[in-house]
């Protein structure tokens, strides 16, 4: 496992939701701007805020790819894909959005 990918996922296990995500932003130069993980949100009916959205929103423009996994609790790797709207939201910014799962993670 790389360097980026063991940080992805230590990001993903500081959530505090049920499927643990977590995302790195990078420039368009390939340096790392940040990372985040999924934040709880309206907790009653299991909502979070997206880790891809919390990045989209802290650097805006700046951002031109964003890599995103989803653990267990065990920190293995699950299945993910960006949600319709994080897909639209990237789409209309001209950010790319790539998905991390057990395979590639190998």
């Amino acid at each position: 496992m790389n360097t980026i990918t063991k940080n992805i996922v230590a990001k993903a296990k500081q959530s505090k939701c049920r499927y643990k995500v977590g995302a790195i932003a990078f420039d368009e130069k390939g340096d790392i701007l940040g990372s985040s993980c999924n934040k709880q949100f309206l907790s009653k009916i299991g909502g979070s805020i997206h880790a891809e959205m919390v990045l989209i929103r802290r650097y805006k423009t700046l951002v031109k790819t964003i890599i995103i996994c989803r653990t267990n609790k065990t920190g293995n790797f699950c299945p993910i894909k960006p949600c319709r709207n994080c897909s639209k939201v990237a789409e209309k910014m001209g950010i790319k959005i790539i998905s991390i799962d057990k395979r590639e993670a190998a």
